[in-house]
């Protein structure tokens, strides 16, 4: 869960994440409806696979240096 100006955002991460999210989805405007009660605001929830994280994370690692091989120019991520 991310809070940042009195805004929510809701991350879930579940192995059952399709299932989950159907099974949630009646519940999401109670749960904006008493955040606002509260002067909170609901800006989503997301459902996550940890199976699909751990696969994006191993793409997402830097090649070390001497494997590379020749390379020339900058990179930047942000």
């Amino acid at each position: 869960m991310q809070v940042q100006n009195r805004i929510i955002k809701v991350t879930v991460i579940n192995g059952h994440g399709t299932t989950l999210e159907e099974a949630a989805g009646q519940y999401l405007g109670i749960l904006r409806e008493n955040l606002g009660k509260m002067d909170y605001r609901l800006s989503g929830v997301s459902f996550v696979n940890p199976v699909y994280g751990k696969e994006r994370d191993l793409r997402g690692k830097p090649i070390p240096f001497l494997d590379a091989g020749s390379y020339s120019g900058v990179d930047i991520r942000i």
